[in-house]
C-alpha cells in the first residue's frame, strides 16, 4: 500500500513538472556559434543547440527538426557581413526569440573589366626577402582583367613580362578534407599576373622596390574612368597604372657563409614559411648553412637541391669564420640494450637528419644532411635480434645514407637523439606478446581537459565522454593482459605535448587518443560525420587501419575515413601512435548515442579488438 501511495505521488509530480514545462516558454541554448564569432565560411555553415524538449524551431525562415531530447542542428545559407541567426522556439507556452550575431567574410570579387585597377590585398612578395644568385623572385599581383601587365626590380631590371594566369578553382580545405572534395572555393576571383626573374651572378641590390605596370587599351577615353594616378597614351588609346609590392628584396653573395645553431631541444624544419613539415624535432645545437630570407623566416640549406625553412627566433646566428656543418663518418656500430638496439655514429658535430621508413622487407633509412663518407667499418653485435644488416650510401654530395634492414617483420618504434656529437638510433624489439594482450604496454589518452574539446547540442562536453571510452576501454586491455597507463585519470588538465612524452616516459607500446569530431565552418555535417581514424608514421598506418575496419563494424555509423594526419598525439615516433574520433558529437543521433554506456562500450571493444587483430596478422 505504502509502495503504491509512493509511486501515485511520484506520477502526480513528474506530471505537474512536465505540465508546468511544456506551458512555460521555451528555452533556446545555442551552442554553436557562439556570439560574434568570426565564420571562416562565406556561402554556408551550420549552427546546433537545444531547446525545451517538444517545441517546435524555425531558424532565419526555415523549420528545422528538433530531436527528442531539444537538440538541433541546421545547416544554413550565410550573407558576407555581420550576419544574423533568428531563432525562434515555440509550444503550448508560447514563443521565444533568440538571436546570434556572427561576421562572415567578404568574398573578393573580381576586378570590373571595364576598370583600370591594382588591388591592394594580393601584392607579392609581402614580406623583405634576402635571395641569392639561382634564385627566383615570383612577383605577382590581382588587377583587372583582360590588361598587359609588366614588373621590375627598381635599380636592378629592366621591365619584365607578365602573365595573366587562367582562373583556377580549388576544393575549400574542409571539404576536401571531411567531405567528398566536391565544394570549390568560391573566393578566387580573375585577373592574378605573375612574372619571374632568376637573380644572375654579379646581381647586388638592398631593399630593392618591386613595381608593377598594368596597361589597358580604351575605345573612348570620354567613356572610362581615369585612376588619379594612371598616365594615359593618346596617340595609341593606352592608360597605364603603377603600383608596388609592400616586401622589399636584397640579394646578395655571402663571402663568408652565415652558420647558424638551433637554440630549442625540439625544433621542426619546414617545407617553406609557415609551411609543411620537413624534419621533425631537431635538437638544440643542431647547425645549418643559412643562405636566404623571407620576413621572418630562414632559408636552410641541406643539401644542393634540397632546403628547408626556420623561425629566425629559433636560431643564434654563429660568428663569421664558423666551421660549416659537415661531418665525415668514419664507422658505425651498433649494441643492444635490453627490448632495442643502439646504432651509433661518431661526428665531428651535430648535424640535421631525416627518417624514413620502407617496408616489405622493412628498412629504415637514415639521412645525415653534411655527412660525406669515409666508412670503412660497420660493428654489429651477434647477440642483435633486430638488425639483419646495416648499408651506407653516399647519394649525393653532402648526404650520407644509412639503412637499417630488420629481421622482424614489422616496426614498433625507433628514437632518435645526440650523445655530445654522436648520434644514436635507436630500434626497437617487437614485444613478446603472450595470450591475447600480455607482455604489451598501452597508453590511453582521454582527449582534451581542462578544455572541453566539442561540446554537443545539449552540451555534452568532449572531454566526458572522452574519458568513460577510456576507462572501458582500459577494463578491456587490463582484462586481457596488457599494462596500461593513463595520460590523466579524471578532469585534471594535462598539456597537448605532454601526453605523448607520458606514453613515451613509460615505455609503451602503443598510444591511443580517444576523441570525439566537429566540423570547421562550411562543411555539411549532415552528409560528413561517422568515425575516423588517424595516423602520421608509416608505422602506425596498419593498427590505425584495423581499428577504423573494427569501429565501422561494431558502430553501425558513417565510415568517416582513414587519414594520414599531423597531430601532436600522432606524431611521436617511439611507439605505435593512432587517434580516434569515435563520432560526432556535434550531430544529434550520434551525442546521443555518445551518452549511451552500451555505446561507449563498442567504441572500447572496436579499439581493443582492432588491437587485437594487429597482433594476430604477423
Amino acid at each position: 500500500m505504502k509502495f503504491k501511495v509512493i509511486l501515485i505521488i511520484t506520477l502526480i509530480l513528474f506530471i505537474e513538472a512536465y505540465s508546468a514545462e511544456i506551458n512555460s516558454l521555451p528555452k533556446i541554448n545555442v551552442v554553436y556559434p557562439p556570439e560574434g564569432k568570426e565564420i571562416t565560411s562565406t556561402d554556408s555553415t551550420f549552427i546546433f543547440g537545444s531547446v525545451t524538449p517538444g517545441s517546435d524551431l524555425v531558424i532565419n525562415d526555415q523549420y528545422i527538426e528538433v530531436h527528442k531530447n531539444g537538440a538541433f542542428l541546421a545547416y544554413l545559407p550565410l550573407k558576407p557581413g555581420d550576419f544574423v541567426f533568428q531563432l525562434e522556439a515555440m509550444n503550448q507556452g508560447g514563443i521565444s526569440r533568440k538571436e546570434i550575431k556572427v561576421k562572415v567574410p567578404f568574398q573578393h570579387l573580381p576586378t570590373p573589366k571595364d576598370s583600370l585597377r591594382i588591388e591592394n590585398y594580393e601584392k607579392a612578395p609581402s614580406q623583405d626577402m634576402v635571395l641569392t644568385s639561382g634564385d627566383i623572385v615570383q612577383a605577382s599581383f590581382r588587377g583587372t582583367p583582360g590588361c598587359s601587365a609588366s614588373f621590375y626590380i627598381e635599380g636592378l631590371t629592366s621591365y619584365l613580362p607578365m602573365i595573366e594566369s587562367a582562373k583556377s578553382e580549388s576544393v575549400f580545405w574542409g571539404e576536401g578534407v571531411f567531405g567528398k572534395g566536391e565544394k570549390k572555393d568560391s573566393t578566387v576571383p580573375d585577373g592574378l599576373y605573375t612574372g619571374l626573374y632568376k637573380i644572375k651572378p654579379g646581381d647586388r641590390i638592398e631593399n630593392g622596390t618591386i613595381v608593377f605596370e598594368l596597361i589597358k587599351k580604351i575605345q573612348n577615353p570620354d567613356l572610362f574612368y581615369f585612376p588619379s594616378q594612371a598616365c594615359f597614351d593618346q596617340e595609341k588609346m593606352l592608360v597605364c597604372l603603377a603600383d608596388s609590392a609592400s616586401g622589399k628584396v636584397t640579394i646578395k653573395e655571402e663571402i663568408v657563409p652565415q652558420i647558424v645553431e638551433l637554440k630549442d631541444t625540439s625544433t621542426i624544419i619546414r617545407t617553406g614559411p609557415g609551411l609543411g613539415y620537413l624534419l621533425l624535432y631537431q635538437p638544440q645545437g643542431v647547425r645549418f648553412l643559412a643562405n636566404g630570407r623571407s620576413g621572418d623566416w630562414i632559408r636552410l640549406r641541406l643539401a644542393q637541391n634540397i632546403e628547408g625553412w626556420v623561425k629566425a627566433e629559433a636560431l643564434n646566428f654563429l660568428p663569421p669564420g664558423t666551421p660549416l656543418p659537415e661531418s665525415e663518418i668514419k664507422f658505425i656500430r651498433t649494441e643492444t640494450e635490453d627490448d632495442r638496439t643502439l646504432i651509433r655514429i661518431p661526428l665531428k658535430q651535430k648535424l640535421p637528419y631525416e627518417i624514413e621508413q620502407e617496408f616489405s622487407p622493412p628498412v629504415l633509412i637514415l639521412k645525415l644532411y653534411g655527412g660525406n663518407s669515409n666508412t670503412d667499418w660497420i660493428r654489429y653485435n651477434l647477440k642483435d635480434e633486430i638488425i639483419k644488416e646495416i648499408k651506407w650510401e653516399q647519394p649525393e654530395k653532402r648526404v650520407f645514407q644509412v639503412k637499417v634492414y630488420l629481421k622482424q617483420k614489422r616496426f614498433w618504434g625507433y628514437d632518435v637523439y645526440y650523445r655530445e656529437n654522436e648520434l644514436c638510433l635507436e630500434i626497437r624489439k617487437e614485444p613478446e606478446v603472450k595470450y591475447r594482450l600480455k607482455g604489451l604496454k598501452i597508453c590511453i589518452d582521454p582527449g582534451h581537459s581542462p578544455e572541453s574539446g566539442a561540446v554537443g547540442p545539449t552540451g555534452l562536453e568532449e572531454k566526458v565522454v572522452n574519458l568513460e571510452i577510456a576507462l572501458k576501454l582500459k577494463y578491456l586491455l587490463e582484462k586481457y593482459g596488457a599494462e596500461v597507463f593513463m595520460t590523466r585519470q579524471g578532469m585534471e588538465g594535462v598539456g597537448i605535448y605532454e601526453r605523448p612524452q607520458k606514453a613515451v616516459k613509460n615505455n609503451c607500446h602503443i598510444l591511443i587518443s580517444i576523441h570525439n569530431n566537429a566540423l570547421p565552418d562550411g562543411v555539411n555535417p549532415f552528409y560528413n560525420n561517422g568515425v575516423s581514424t588517424y595516423y602520421y608514421h608509416p608505422q602506425s598506418l596498419e593498427l590505425a587501419r584495423g581499428i577504423q575496419k573494427e569501429l565501422v563494424k561494431d558502430l553501425q555509423i558513417q565510415d568517416q575515413g582513414l587519414y594520414y594526419a599531423n597531430f601532436a598525439l600522432t606524431r611521436p615516433y617511439q611507439l605505435l601512435s593512432v587517434l580516434v574520433e569515435c563520432a560526432f558529437i556535434i550531430y544529434p543521433q550520434q551525442e546521443e548515442l555518445l551518452r549511451s554506456g552500451v555505446f561507449q562500450k563498442k567504441c572500447a571493444l572496436g579499439i581493443y579488438q582492432g588491437i587485437l587483430n594487429y597482433l594476430k596478422e604477423k
